[in-house]
């Protein structure tokens, strides 16, 4: 059946569309997408504009195309789980909390991690981001921005190049979610003690105290979870109150 699409971003459209293919197919590594001509038929468009569809997906490095041959899907890197990440999450109905549930183990081993493993260059990063979110309290999107940047740096920390790059995927998503709570009077009214929990969790890292920075981490993310329903519910009301 053919799926006809409008004239603007025709091409965008396209990209988005063979994304939710490769996904919702679990299409692997060396699989390959449908050829030109059947993409043009199936989107009812023309072949320059499923060529500049299909040159976008090279760019970001999510196929391969070769002259005569159907684009297949390139190995995954970290870009590409990313827009993976995007595209799973935003079709699903919770979201953040699905984010969440795979945030919270990370962060806690990082914390963990960087109390036994930070370096000295770790620390002056750290401290930096610290009196730079000390002086964005008030800024609605800057403060969020630096605030993921802080648990970026202490993944960066742990020398775990893994758990650095699941980190790095989720900053996008993470980064959205953090300037949307800031909508919350309630949010704005505590971020006060949320710098008070990035102190302590610094604070047991540069001691060496892992314990001490797991269950600092721990709670921070307790907090986290709070702000995610927060969230989440004026979703679901917003939701009901447009039917």
């Amino acid at each position: 059946m053919q799926t006809p699409l409008t004239r603007t971003k025709l091409s965008l459209q396209i990209f988005d569309a063979m994304m939710s293919h490769i996904v919702d197919n679990d299409l692997q590594p060396g699989s390959a997408l449908p050829s030109t001509a059947a993409l043009c038929e199936q989107f009812a468009t023309s072949r320059p504009v499923v060529r500049e569809a299909l040159s976008a997906l090279e760019a970001v490095g999510i196929v391969e195309v070769h002259n005569g041959r159907n684009a297949v899907v390139k190995e995954l890197d970290s870009h590409l789980i990313k827009l993976f990440l995007s595209r799973v999450l935003h079709n699903n109905q919770r979201p953040l909390t699905d984010m969440m549930d795979v945030r919270i183990p990370l962060e806690i081993q990082a914390a963990r991690l960087a109390a036994e493993r930070a370096s000295g260059e770790d620390f002056l990063i750290l401290d930096e981001l610290m009196a730079r979110m000390d002086a964005a309290l008030l800024d609605t999107v800057g403060y969020p921005v630096l605030d993921i940047a802080f648990h970026l740096a202490i993944a960066r920390a742990t020398g775990n190049g893994a758990l650095e790059w699941f980190s790095e995927a989720l900053r996008i998503e993470l980064t959205t979610a953090m300037v949307e709570v800031r909508r919350f009077r309630e949010v704005n009214d505590l971020v006060g003690d949320e710098q008070h929990q990035h102190r302590r969790i610094l604070a047991a890292i540069r001691a060496g105290d892992a314990a001490g920075a797991e269950e600092a981490m721990r709670e921070h993310m307790r907090s986290s979870e709070q702000y995610v329903r927060m969230i989440e519910e004026s979703h679901v009301a917003g939701a009901v109150q447009s039917t």
